[in-house]
């Protein structure tokens, strides 16, 4: 019997989000580089960007993990970047690339410390708009 052919995998389609027919100023970028030596690195991924998307529902969030795979991570690294929308320019708020071991010394305690460094970029564009605020902590 004749070997069967190998199932060619499915490249997902790289999007480019700063694009005229993808651009929205209400998208936010997520840009997150993460190591691949252990699983965990992606799920602490994963949970950040759901983590924005649930704590600021007001705001479209996009997550876009190591390039999209363009980017070869460096090794122990988990870095977290945050840009208003696809055609600003990335800060970086979060770098666990200088820290541990222990490996758990690498991810942010809580996503919710990130969540005045996001609201303080976009507050950089939006200073009329309180994002992410409830309505006690915008009288403040």
């Amino acid at each position: 019997m004749p070997p069967k052919p190998k199932a060619k995998k499915k490249k997902a389609k790289d999007i480019d989000w700063a694009s005229d027919e993808y651009f929205t100023k209400e998208r936010s970028m997520i840009y997150i580089e993460h190591t691949h030596e252990c699983p965990i690195f992606a799920v602490k991924a994963e949970e950040c960007g759901e983590f924005m998307k649930q704590r600021i529902p007001e705001r479209q969030f996009q997550l876009v993990r190591n390039k999209n795979g363009k980017q070869a991570p460096r090794d122990g690294a988990f870095e977290i970047g945050f840009c208003q929308n696809a055609r600003t320019s990335m800060h970086e708020i979060w770098s666990g690339l200088n820290r541990g071991p222990p490996r758990r010394d690498k991810f942010p305690p809580t996503f919710e410390q990130l969540v005045p460094d996001v609201q303080r970029i976009l507050k950089k564009f939006y200073p009329d708009k309180a994002v992410g605020l409830s309505d006690d902590e915008e009288d403040m």
